[in-house]
Formats: C-alpha cells, structure tokens, sequence
C-alpha cells in the first residue's frame, strides 16, 4: 500500500502499551494495527449514519403509506395546472 499521508496523535502510555500488546498478538506493526482498527471503526460509523432503524410500530406505518395509492395533494396538483399551461406540446 502507498502512504503518503500522515496522522499523528498523542497518547497516554497506558493507551500505547494497550496498542503495542494488542499489534504483537496480531503479529503486525503498530501502525498497522492501529490503521486497521481505524478503518474498521470508520466503515461501521458510515455504515450506521446511512441507516434507518425503525420501531415496528413506525415500520408498519411506513409499510402502510407505501402500500397506499399515491395522492398529490394541493400544492402539487396547482403546480402541475401551472406548467401544463405553459409548456406546449408539438
């Protein structure tokens, strides 16, 4: 992999001990561990902004409203008027 961007942090000494055992367990450097384990959380955190959860009271009344026939209300039904009495068809 090419790096050529840097992050640095600090850290406390318990903090780096906590990396340094979990990075030899795992057989790799550091760094490694610590882009891995980044990178991992960061695909969960993204993972879990572009999810929905819902009760399963608010998803049967989701389900409902999809299952419904589609009705324009008011404000759609004059904007509609509106352009089909500008645009003309040839």
């Amino acid at each position: 992999m090419a790096t050529s961007d840097r992050l640095d942090l600090k850290l406390s000494s318990s903090d780096k001990q906590l990396l340094q055992q979990a990075a030899a367990i795992e057989g790799i450097s550091v760094a490694a561990f610590v882009r891995l384990a980044a990178k991992q959380r960061a695909a969960e955190a993204i993972q879990l902004d572009r999810s929905v959860c819902l009760s399963r009271h608010d998803y049967a009344t989701f389900q409902a409203a999809l299952a419904e026939p589609f009705r324009p209300n008011e404000a759609l039904l004059q904007a509609l008027n509106q352009v089909q009495a500008r645009v003309k068809r040839v």
